[in-house]
């Protein structure tokens, strides 16, 4: 054998052990771990069943390349090649097999690149197949919501397969030609073979037709979150771009029949003309004609128009879990009674201080010694029964875990058995907090039974009590045979034989696995943190950061899982942590045990038939709600990401069901409404008895569209049956919005300054309905040492009506303002306040053209004013 082709056959081999050596790596390592959770069959049948469907794809792409490279290997009389011998420079062909070889190499390339570029197919055919009827159904083109969430993004990838390998191969095979002189340009004409032509003109025919379907795509697109309205469709989409989009299909598709026809009767200047018109018609139809359509349209009172928007607020509702929202007017009282206060202060004790305050509460935790190791805390918060006959209570549950990057920067640093085996490797001993509203550090309870095994310093220095799975990034770890009690087998991958740990630290490269630092006894744990778990596992759907839970004497890592999509009919898109979607349900809840890494998916009690076919889709049977330990759905609370995404379609919505698009805004603008995403939306969490029963809700404000005053509450909360429950407090009397209230609370931070305002720092302000009143609450925070101490709960600052109060917990708050120890109400005061809330109230109907409400500003305008000038006529 020559050199030349050994040195070929060498390299070949080599990239076939780099790149097959480390696929039967991860796989081998991916399978290993599917079978330590006992989930090994359903790894081998979505291994197999992607891996068909790779081989399928490839057959297919190589047919296609190889056919149209073979078509020009036809065409190709003989390649000669310049070759030097001596001072001789003489020219040699190059053979036929070699010309078929680099014939069928570009092929199997291309298809190997296609195949890669499209791996994932194989889910967007399961997810197409396991589709089931959802309601409702589109009026536009009648088509099912099932069809746009799971039947359309398979067409959308399938039309983009299909462009794309007809784009290749024509820029392949023109190439080609022009490197064999099949295709030349002379005296600025071209000149061509007439199989060089008729294979062009096949491939222009393909690729016209690929065309036609992407223009037959843009109709399901429109209605499918394509339309100008932020998604909805518009008047213009509907009456224009419509239209346009099947009529570009339809001169798309006789392009490709008149090219067709051209391989018998070609005629190059009919052929030009032909797609410069399909050209001309994109341009048009696309961009020019639904752009003039949009600038000289007549307005938003057109029946279209009126139509459009009924139906993109029914399909929002729908989308958004909106159709059953309670909606209740509140007619909140300015002046409290003695009942009224009462409220207040049990509507402050349920209040949770650090709500809205990211950080502080993991801070308050951290101590000076955490240099040496430092730590990352998790919390989440809950209601438990404190004991028998007790009633429920907020407590918040807070795990820590090393911050290895950090720890790895240090000097000096950690060595790999201690990052790995020792105390670096495993989460901290967890913590309960009591939740309720008092000044002071964090209260640690002493007792909490659920927490008497997993939370007690003994339990949690045992073997079987180590918290080995983590809320956040975390690096392998290894389990040694001793750690385990006994009858019990520790969870991993054991490591055993030297291929395994060969191939498990190929995969995670690790190579201390292969070194004296493990033994054959060990077992290794990898992707053990809660996000990567949940990702490789239920792939179908988006999992929240996981919260600390304990239940049954263990400690479980909750999160809520969402199925969330961007094609959901009619209806305008918001933003999910910096994407696009329309549509957002939250339909699992995921656990894993701490310990032990027990894993399982349960479907929301509200959860619909689709959520179940799409899990099913990826061989996962979610189990139902009512299977979910008693102790575990009491400790449930309603999705967050669920509920901010309500909070920004009703703020979009309005409480309008048909006309207005825009009626309402967010309380926190300059932060949820600026990012118009659902990452910046605040609100409070506390126990509320909204329903008869006190329960956890989470409470937001919503602003008239001027931000002038304070329109309605929301607030959701699971009922007894695990089902989430939206309210909607619609506040028709005036009252301020949040951020008004905030410079008025400011004074209170002042007071409790002492002279450094860095030393006092302000929560957001939360609206609390209590009784027949709102309460406006702020809790401050205060340190001692700015640079070395954490921030502490000072108190909470009160407001209801003009009565301003302050105290280091609830009841001494309500006493200050009951008291007036720092009534703000001097003479003249509450008139101003009354004359500035109602021209608030009037510039709001102004700018959305309510002159009903507008009068009624006006009155109460005048009213306030003659309230005014009472004392100075005395």
């Amino acid at each position: 054998m020559k050199r030349g082709r050994l040195g070929i056959l060498a390299a070949v081999a080599v990239l076939v052990v780099l790149f097959g050596g480390r696929w039967l790596a991860l796989t081998f390592a991916e399978h290993a771990w599917f079978v330590d959770l006992g989930q090994g069959e359903r790894h081998l049948a979505l291994l197999a069943r992607a891996l068909r469907w790779q081989a399928a794809l490839f057959a297919v792409a190589a047919v296609w390349f190889g056919v149209n490279s073979w078509l020009v290997y036809r065409s190709i009389g003989s390649v000669q090649l310049p070759r030097r011998v001596g001072d001789l420079e003489i020219t040699q062909a190059v053979p036929r097999p070699v010309l078929r070889a680099i014939a069928v190499g570009i092929a199997l390339v291309l298809a190997a690149a296609t195949t890669i570029t499209f791996r994932d197919l194989d889910q967007f055919v399961a997810l197409y197949r396991a589709a089931v009827p959802l309601d409702p159904t589109e009026p536009v083109l009648g088509k099912d919501t099932a069809f746009y969430l799971a039947r359309l993004p398979l067409l959308e990838l399938s039309h983009l397969l299909a462009a794309v390998c007809a784009v290749l191969a024509l820029v392949l095979v023109a190439g080609l030609y022009v490197l064999t002189g099949n295709l030349v340009l002379h005296n600025r004409q071209m000149q061509l073979t007439v199989r060089a032509r008729s294979h062009l003109l096949v491939l222009l025919a393909a690729l016209a037709l690929v065309v036609a379907w992407g223009f037959r795509l843009d109709a399901f697109q429109l209605v499918g979150g394509g339309g100008h309205e932020g998604g909805a469709l518009s008047a213009v989409d509907r009456v224009v771009r419509l239209p346009a989009s099947n009529a570009l299909a339809v001169v798309a598709l006789l392009t490709a029949v008149v090219t067709g026809v051209s391989l018998r009767w070609y005629r190059a200047p009919v052929l030009v003309g032909l797609w410069a018109t399909l050209a001309v018609a994109t341009l048009l139809g696309r961009l020019l004609v639904p752009a003039l359509a949009e600038a000289w349209r007549t307005g938003s009172d057109m029946p279209v128009s009126r139509e459009l928007r009924e139906y993109s607020d029914q399909f929002a509702r729908v989308a958004f879990d909106l159709v059953d929202v309670r909606r209740t007017d509140y007619a909140a009282a300015t002046e409290p009674r003695a009942s009224d206060l009462r409220a207040a202060v049990q509507a402050l004790e349920g209040l949770v201080p650090w709500a809205g305050a990211p950080g502080l509460f993991e801070a308050s935790l951290t101590l000076p010694a955490d240099t040496a190791s430092p730590r990352l805390w998790t919390a989440g918060t809950a209601a438990y029964q404190m004991g028998p006959g007790l009633a429920a209570r907020l407590v918040t549950v807070a795990v820590p875990q090393v911050d290895a990057l950090r720890l790895t920067r240090s000097v000096p640093r950690p060595s790999w058995s201690q990052l790995h085996r020792g105390r670096y490797a495993w989460g901290g001993e967890a913590v309960a907090v009591d939740a309720s509203l008092r000044a002071g550090a964090p209260r640690f309870l002493s007792r909490l039974e659920p927490l008497d095994t997993n939370a007690s310093r003994s339990g949690l220095e045992r073997a079987p009590g180590r918290i080995r799975f983590l809320p956040r990034p975390a690096e392998l770890a290894l389990v040694g045979p001793d750690e385990a009690a006994v009858g019990e087998t520790p969870p991993g991958i054991l490591l055993r034989h030297w291929w395994r740990r060969v191939l498990l630290a190929w995969a995670l490269q690790s190579p201390p696995l292969m070194g004296r630092r493990t033994s054959v006894a060990d077992r290794v744990l990898f992707w053990r943190d809660v996000p990567t778990r949940l990702a490789k596992l239920y792939r179908f759907a988006v999992f929240e950061p996981p919260l600390p839970v304990v239940a049954n004497e263990r400690l479980v890592w909750v999160s809520d899982g969402y199925l969330l999509s961007e094609r959901f009919p009619l209806v305008p898109h918001i933003r999910w942590k910096g994407e696009r979607i329309n549509y957002l349900s939250a339909a699992y809840v995921a656990t894993v045990d701490a310990v032990t890494g027990e894993t399982r998916i349960y479907l929301r009690a509200a959860a619909n038939r689709f959520a179940g076919a799409v899990a099913a889709a990826e061989h996962v049977i979610a189990l139902p709600y009512d299977s979910m330990p008693v102790e575990l759905r009491r400790r449930l609370s309603y999705p967050p990401a669920l509920f901010a995404a309500q909070v920004l379609m009703l703020a979009r919505r309005g409480d309008n069901d048909s006309t207005t698009s825009r009626s309402w805004g967010l309380a926190d603008r300059d932060t949820a409404e600026g990012a118009g995403d659902v990452i910046a939306v605040r609100s409070a969490m506390a126990v509320l008895p909204l329903d008869g029963g006190a329960r956890p809700w989470l409470v937001t404000a919503l602003t008239d569209a001027g931000g002038n005053r304070l329109t309605a509450l929301v607030a959701g909360s699971l009922d007894p049956d695990g089902v989430p429950g939206l309210r909607l407090l619609r506040v028709r009397s005036l009252h301020p919005t949040p951020a008004a209230a905030a410079t008025r609370l400011a004074a209170v931070a002042a007071t409790i300054a002492r002279g450094d305002p860095r030393a006092v720092r302000r929560g957001p302000v939360h609206v609390l309905p209590a009784g027949e009143v709102l309460v406006y609450a702020q809790v401050l925070f205060e340190t001692d040492d700015v640079v070395n101490q954490p921030f502490r709960v000072a108190g909470v600052g009160a407001l209801i009506g003009s009565r301003l109060g302050y105290g280091p917990d609830p009841a001494g708050a309500i006493a200050s303002l009951e008291r007036g120890t720092l009534v703000v109400d001097q003479p003249g005061a509450r008139a101003l306040e009354a004359a500035r809330a109602a021209f608030a109230a009037m510039d709001s109907a102004r700018q959305r053209g309510d002159w009903v409400a507008f009068g009624q500003a006006w009155d109460a305008l005048r009213r306030a004013l003659l309230l005014e000038r009472a004392p100075q006529r005395q």
